[in-house]
C-alpha cells in the first residue's frame, strides 16, 4: 500500500489500536475506505483496515482472517512461553535483593498464572483448528496481550526507582527483548503488538525519567525510534498478513462463480463442454453433449469428433471436415470450426472450439473445448442474405444483386474475349392505373405476376431482377442481335395479356430497353447507361415496344442534357424573354387580349422555340418555377397596359399538376396588382390523363377567383367533347392546324363550323389560333369565331402597349356569301 497516500488513515488507525478496538468504521475512516486512486488501492486499504479487526468485509472473511490471526499467535505461544518463564527466571533473582519479596513472588505468581492459562487455551486449541474466529475472540487476544504487557511494564519502572544498577542493567536489556519479541510474535493482530509495544514503552520511558541525567535523553531518542519501527512493522505485517486472506477470499469466490458459470454453461441448450483422448475419442460426455447429438451416452463413447462431422451427407458439411481433421492433426489451438452434424435425420451445424490438454509428464493427452449450436444463426443469417438479394414482394432478385451477378458476368466476357453479354431494362406501362383505381395490394400482386411470366422466360437465359417500383432488369448472353431483340419482344409480349387481379382483368404492357457488350472497355454502369437511353428513347417514341441502344441514342441524350443545361443557365440569368401576342375581336377587329408567349434566343443555336425547350424544362425540374416567372411578369406587364381585357397564359401539365397551383396563382395576382378577371389560363388536354382526380377541384377554385380557363388546342386529343361535358371552362381556343386547312380542305371547315356551334350551344367563346391569312380571317367571320390571334395581326413584342395597333381597313364590310371561302358550307342543303 501506499502509504504516501493514505498517511492520514494510517496514523488514525494505528493511533486508535491502542485508545479503542476496530468494531465499527466511522467518521473520517469510512470516507477514507473508498479512493480516487483505483479498486486496488480500495483492496489493500480494506486489507489494512480488517488488519485492526475493522468489519470492511463479508462477516465470513472476517471471521476467517480473525481465526487466522489468532492461530498465527498460537503457532508461536511455545516460544513466548519459554521465553517468559527464562525472563522471569532471571529478573526474580536479581529483584529479590532490592525489593520486598512478597511484591516479588506476587508478580511472579501473575506471570506464571498467565502464562499457565495461555499453555491451556494452546493446548485446548492445538487439538481442533481454529477456522473461524468472532470478534469477541480476537478482543479477548488484545486484552491478553494489554495485561501482559502491564506485567513486564512494572520491571522497568521498579529497576529504576530502586536505582540498583545490576537491576537498571538486566531490566534494560530484558524489556528491550521484550518489547521487540513481543511485537514481531503479535505482529498478525496489529492491535493487540502496538498495544503491548506502547505500553512497555511508556513504562519504559517513566524509568528514564524518574533519574535523569546527561545520558537519559539519548537513551529517550533511541527507545523512541525503536518503538516507531517495531510499530510500523507490525503495521506492514498485519497488513500483508491480511491481504493474503483476502486474496485467498476472492480467489475462492471466483473459483465459486466459475464453477456455477460453467453449471450453467453446461445448462445452456446450445453450448456444451467436449474432450477427447489422445486418440480423438470423446469421453467425459455430458448430459448436454448427448440431448444435442441425438445419441446415447455409449455411441459417443466409441465415436470422434471427426466421425460426427462426417454424419451429414452434405457438400459443404463434407469441405469443412478436412480442416477440423488437420486442426486435430497438428494438436494445436483452434477456434470457431464448423462442422455439420446428422441429428436423427435433421441438419445440425456445430462451432468447435478447443485447446489439446497435456498430461504431468507434458504428453499430449487429447483435447477439451467447447460445442455451440449454431444452426439457427445460421438460417437466420442465410434468410438475412437471401432477403438482402432478392426482393421481398415478388422473390427475385434485388439491384444490389444483380449488379453483383453483372460484375461476375462481365469479367468472364473480359476473360474469354467474348461479346455476347446483353442488358435489358423493363419499365411496365400504365401500372399507375392499377394503383390508382384498384390499390397498392392489387399492385403489389400484379408485379408477382408480372415476376412470375418474366422468370418463366428468363429461366435458363438470363438472370432477372426488380430494381423497385414498375421496374425490373434481365442480363443475359445472346449470340447476336436478332436473338437479343427476339428475348426483348418476348418481354414485351409476355405482359400484353391480360392480368387477372380478384374479378377484374388488367392489360398494361411493357417497354423495353436493350444494349449490348459492343466495347471491351465497357463497364456496368456504361450497359446501365445505354440499357436507359434505349428504354427512354422507347417511351418517348410511343411505349409497348423493345428498343436497342444506338451511338445516335447517346449523342442526342447528349444535346439534351447540353440544352438542359444551358436552360437552366438562361432561365437563372435571365436570358429568357416574354413576348405578347395580340387577340382579336372577330367583330371589331381591336385588340381584346394577348397570349403570352416565351421566347429563348440561344447564343449559338439562335432561336429555340417553346415545343423544344418545354418539355425539356418539364423534365430537368424546371417548369414550376419558370412557370411562376412567365405569370408573374406577364401580369405585371399587362397590369400596365389597359387597353387588354385580359392576358392569357399557358399552364403545362407538370404545372397543373402542382397541388399549391392554386395558392401561386393567388400570391402572383396580390403581388402584382393584376385582377383576376382579366386573367386567362390555358391549358391542354393531356392535364386530364395525367390529373384526373383533382383536376375539376382546381378548376373549380381557380374559376371561384374570378379566373377564366381556356382548352387550348381542342380538337387534337381523343375525349375533347367528354372534357367539355365533363370539366367547365369559359372558352375554347381552335389548334392551328384546323385554321391551316381553310381554303384547302372543305372537311376541315366544316369541323371548324361544328366546333364554333357547338362552343356557342355551350356558352363558350371561340378562339381560332395561326390566323395568317385574309380569307382565313373572312371565313372564321363568316362562321362566327369571336376572337383570332396570328401573324396575320403582327408578329409578337416584348411591349403589350405595342400589339394594340392592328389595320382594320374594310373590317366593317361583311363578307359576301359570294367571296367568302365558306361560300359552299354556307348554303342549305338541296
Amino acid at each position: 500500500m501506499r502509504f504516501s497516500a493514505h498517511w492520514k488513515l494510517v496514523l488514525l488507525t494505528i493511533g486508535r489500536a491502542f485508545l479503542s478496538t476496530g468494531r465499527t468504521v466511522q467518521g473520517e475512516l469510512k470516507d477514507r475506505t473508498v479512493t480516487p486512486t483505483g479498486q486496488q488501492d480500495s483492496n489493500q486499504i480494506r486489507a489494512f483496515l480488517l488488519s485492526f479487526g475493522y468489519p470492511v468485509v463479508e462477516e465470513d472473511v472476517a471471521r476467517k482472517v480473525r481465526a487466522a490471526q489468532i492461530a498465527s499467535i498460537a503457532r508461536l505461544t511455545p516460544f513466548t512461553v519459554l521465553a517468559n518463564l527464562i525472563n522471569a527466571i532471571v529478573i526474580v533473582p536479581v529483584f529479590l535483593g532490592i525489593l520486598p519479596s512478597v511484591v516479588v513472588f506476587g508478580w511472579l505468581a501473575a506471570v506464571v498464572g498467565l502464562l499457565t492459562l495461555t499453555t491451556s487455551k494452546w493446548i485446548s486449541a492445538s487439538r481442533s483448528p481454529i477456522e473461524s474466529a468472532s470478534r469477541r475472540a480476537l478482543d479477548k487476544a488484545v486484552s491478553h496481550a494489554t495485561i501482559f504487557s502491564a506485567l513486564w511494564a512494572v520491571v522497568p519502572i521498579a529497576a529504576f526507582s530502586t536505582g540498583d544498577a545490576n537491576a537498571i542493567w538486566i531490566a534494560s536489556c530484558v524489556t528491550t527483548g521484550m518489547i521487540c519479541g513481543g511485537g514481531f510474535a503479535l505482529a498478525t493482530v496489529p492491535q493487540a503488538a502496538i498495544r503491548w509495544v506502547a505500553i512497555i514503552f511508556i513504562a519504559s520511558a517513566v524509568s528514564l525519567s524518574i533519574d535523569p541525567s546527561a545520558s537519559t535523553w539519548p537513551l529517550l531518542f533511541l527507545l523512541s525510534s525503536y518503538g516507531v519501527v517495531i510499530v510500523c512493522s507490525v503495521a506492514s505485517a498485519g497488513w500483508l498478513f491480511a491481504s493474503h486472506f483476502l486474496a485467498e477470499a476472492e480467489l475462492e469466490h471466483r473459483g465459486e462463480l466459475i464453477a456455477l458459470l460453467l453449471n450453467e454453461f453446461e445448462e445452456k441448450a446450445s453450448d456444451w463442454i467436449w474432450e477427447a483422448d489422445s486418440q480423438g475419442t470423446l469421453r467425459n460426455i455430458s448430459e448436454r453433449f448427448v440431448h444435442a447429438s441425438g445419441r446415447t451416452q455409449d455411441e459417443l463413447e466409441t465415436l470422434r469428433m471427426v466421425d460426427l462431422a462426417y454424419s451429414l451427407d452434405e457438400t459443404e458439411a463434407r469441405d469443412v471436415v478436412g480442416e477440423l481433421e488437420e486442426a486435430l492433426e497438428l494438436q494445436k489451438t483452434f477456434r470457431d470450426r464448423v462442422i455439420g452434424v446428422d441429428v436423427k435425420g435433421e441438419e445440425r451445424w456445430w462451432s468447435l472450439s478447443a485447446r489439446p490438454v497435456y498430461d504431468d509428464h507434458g504428453s499430449f493427452a487429447g483435447y477439451r473445448g467447447v460445442a455451440s449450436d449454431i444452426t439457427e444463426t445460421r438460417r437466420a443469417n442465410a434468410l438475412v442474405s437471401h432477403l438482402a438479394e432478392h426482393d421481398s414482394l415478388t422473390g427475385i432478385g434485388n439491384r444490389s444483386w444483380f449488379l453483383k451477378q453483372a460484375e461476375q458476368l462481365l469479367e468472364e466476357q473480359a476473360k474469354t474475349g467474348r461479346t455476347t453479354l446483353t442488358l435489358f431494362l423493363i419499365d411496365l406501362d400504365n401500372f399507375k392505373v392499377v394503383n390508382d383505381t384498384s390499390g397498392h395490394p392489387a399492385g403489389d400482386e400484379l408485379l408477382q405476376q408480372v415476376a412470375s411470366r418474366f422468370s418463366a422466360i428468363s429461366e435458363g437465359r438470363t438472370v432477372l431482377a426488380r430494381f423497385g417500383g414498375d421496374e425490373f432488369a434481365a442480363l443475359g448472353q445472346f449470340v447476336s442481335d436478332q436473338a437479343a431483340s427476339a428475348f426483348a419482344e418476348e418481354l414485351v409480349n409476355v405482359t400484353r395479356k391480360p392480368f387477372r387481379i380478384g374479378r377484374r382483368d388488367f392489360a398494361i404492357g411493357a417497354t423495353v430497353g436493350f444494349t449490348r457488350l459492343r466495347d471491351d472497355a465497357d463497364t456496368v454502369d456504361d450497359l446501365m447507361r445505354k440499357a436507359d437511353i434505349a428504354l427512354y428513347k422507347a417511351k418517348e417514341s410511343g411505349r409497348g415496344r423493345a428498343l436497342a441502344f444506338e451511338a445516335d441514342m447517346e449523342r442526342e441524350v447528349r444535346e439534351r442534357r447540353e440544352m438542359e443545361a444551358d436552360l437552366r443557365e438562361a432561365f437563372e440569368y435571365g436570358k429568357l424573354a416574354t413576348e405578347f401576342q395580340p387577340i382579336v375581336d372577330a367583330r371589331t377587329g381591336k385588340v381584346v387580349s394577348s397570349e403570352v408567349l416565351v421566347r429563348w434566343y440561344h447564343p449559338t443555336r439562335g432561336e429555340i422555340g417553346p415545343d423544344t425547350f418545354i418539355p425539356i424544362a418539364e423534365h430537368a425540374g424546371l417548369i414550376l418555377p419558370l412557370g411562376n416567372w412567365v405569370l408573374k411578369r406577364a401580369c405585371a406587364a399587362a397590369a400596365q397596359c389597359p387597353e387588354l381585357n385580359s392576358i392569357a397564359v399557358n399552364l403545362s401539365p407538370v404545372q397543373f399538376m402542382d397541388p399549391n397551383l392554386v395558392e401561386q396563382v393567388t400570391a402572383v395576382l396580390a403581388e402584382t396588382g393584376f385582377p383576376p378577371e382579366r386573367l386567362v389560363l390555358e391549358i391542354t388536354e393531356s392535364v386530364f390523363l395525367k390529373d384526373f382526380g383533382t383536376a375539376s377541384t382546381k378548376l373549380a377554385k381557380l374559376r371561384e377567383l374570378g379566373i377564366r380557363i381556356a382548352l387550348d388546342d381542342f380538337g387534337t386529343g381523343y375525349s375533347s367533347l367528354s372534357y367539355l361535358r365533363q370539366y367547365k371552362f369559359d372558352k375554347i381556343k381552335i389548334d392551328k392546324s384546323f385554321v391551316d386547312e381553310i381554303g384547302e380542305r372543305s372537311d376541315g371547315l366544316a369541323i371548324i363550323s361544328a366546333v364554333i356551334a357547338l362552343a356557342h350551344n355551350l356558352g363558350l367563346e371561340v378562339t381560332a389560333e395561326g390566323v395568317e391569312r385574309k380569307f382565313q380571317v373572312d371565313a372564321l367571320r363568316t362562321l362566327g369565331c369571336d376572337t383570332m390571334q396570328g401573324y396575320y395581326f403582327g408578329k409578337p413584342n416584348a411591349n403589350p402597349m405595342k400589339i394594340t395597333d392592328v389595320a382594320t381597313e374594310d373590317w366593317d364590310q361583311p363578307v359576301s356569301e359570294e367571296t367568302s371561302p365558306v361560300a359552299g358550307l354556307l348554303k342549305p342543303a338541296g
